[in-house]
């Protein structure tokens, strides 16, 4: 994408041409405080090919992945063929969330920002219901490819966001991995 130019990734093309392939295993966040969600419902909003979705699902979760991208989809189910975990995978646009207020246990976002949804996000969560958050810094662009600084946090954004809920860990940070820089932030919060 050049610098300026807005127009949306194409998301089926990313997961063809294998931008996000060869990780498997969950996001380090989700490891470290999976267990701090109540049994029940997760929704993974911007699921990508379900590998937090999977970890999740084998922890017994009950997780609703919502996926834009028909390729992420169609690789999830490639990918992850274990009739045993619970994981239902809905194609649609994070913008139209299809859940009732106070209807889940936890959601999880990972690497994805849309601002007018995070409002919805909270209501969906159920009291005590945890938020996982981690996503890019518009720092970032200061350390690799540029980025739409739509799609990025300004520092201390997410925190602001979320500053009515119990705040289990909330971190900003360049994390390294792999010899690749990320300006990130994290947030583990329970609703109130």
């Amino acid at each position: 994408m050049e610098k300026g130019h807005l127009k949306e990734p194409d998301w089926d093309k990313r997961y063809r041409e294998g931008f996000y392939s060869g990780i498997l295993e969950p996001h380090e966040l989700l490891v470290k405080y999976w267990h701090k969600i109540p049994k029940g419902y997760v929704i993974d909003v911007a699921m990508g090919y379900g590998r937090d979705a999977n970890f999740l699902a084998s922890k017994g979760y009950k997780v609703i992945g919502i996926e834009k991208s028909k390729e992420a989809v169609r690789l999830f189910k490639e990918t992850f063929k274990n009739p045993d975990r619970d994981i239902t995978c809905v194609l649609g646009d994070a913008n139209y969330l299809p859940f009732k207020v106070n209807s889940v246990e936890a959601i999880i976002v990972f690497y994805f920002l849309l601002r007018n949804i995070i409002g919805q996000l909270k209501d969906i969560l159920k009291k005590g219901g945890i938020i996982m958050y981690e996503t890019y810094l518009r720092r970032q662009n200061k350390l690799d490819r540029w980025r739409n600084p739509e799609y990025l946090l300004e520092d201390g954004e997410l925190f602001g966001h979320f500053k009515d809920f119990e705040i289990l860990l909330y971190e900003e940070l360049i994390a390294e991995k792999e010899g690749k820089k990320k300006a990130i932030a994290r947030l583990v919060g329970r609703k109130r």
